[in-house]
């Protein structure tokens, strides 16, 4: 069983990482396009769930949603003009139909998994924008990579065990990272 046999290897082990991270980026960015383009109609059009609290809450919407999706797919789409430009064959390897849906259902599921994510917090009583370590950090992962896996035949080319396994580690550590430094920069009102 290969089980990063080779990342012993400082250099190797660099160069791995930043290829998961690159083969995440359609999963990693849609969230945030949602959240800077966001607003508008709710998702759940102020419903109530059987327990009487709101199903998703005003800050998932439809617009959010959609330029999440587009966002997403306008990150996959930049890194597949670098891959052509500096000879990389990861995303560029796929011809064009592949690749879209490929991405798409990679960014589709880290949209859909934030909101499972949010669900699952009103059903905690976690107000909105509260601390829910794991639940912030890995729920778009787990729908992105199951979205992929059952709707496009590549998810196995690009995204082994090894490559999996890597991304749950570092995705928790990217994102306490990435929050710290955008409260440090006053873009976020609290660290998580």
């Amino acid at each position: 069983m290969q089980f990063w046999p080779e990342l012993i290897r400082g250099a190797f082990l660099i160069e791995f990482i930043l290829k998961v991270i690159w083969l995440l980026l359609p999963s990693y960015t849609p969230n945030n396009f949602a959240v800077v383009f966001g607003g508008g109609k709710p998702i759940d059009f102020g419903k109530k769930f059987i327990d009487g609290k709101r199903i998703l809450g005003d800050g998932k919407t439809f617009r959010g949603f959609g330029f999440g999706l587009l966002g997403g797919f306008f990150v996959a789409n930049l890194q597949l003009i670098f891959e052509r430009i500096f000879n990389i064959m990861l995303y560029s390897s796929l011809n064009y139909w592949s690749f879209f849906v490929l991405v798409l259902s990679l960014s589709f599921g880290s949209l859909f998994g934030d909101l499972v994510g949010s669900f699952l917090k009103r059903r905690l009583n976690i107000e909105r924008g509260g601390p829910a370590p794991l639940l912030d950090q890995l729920d778009f992962l787990i729908f992105s990579f199951t979205f992929a896996y059952l709707i496009s035949p590549h998810f196995k080319v690009f995204f082994t065990f090894d490559v999996i396994l890597t991304a749950f580690i570092i995705t928790p550590i990217l994102h306490v990272l990435t929050n710290y430094i955008a409260y440090k920069l006053k873009l976020k009102e609290v660290p998580w």
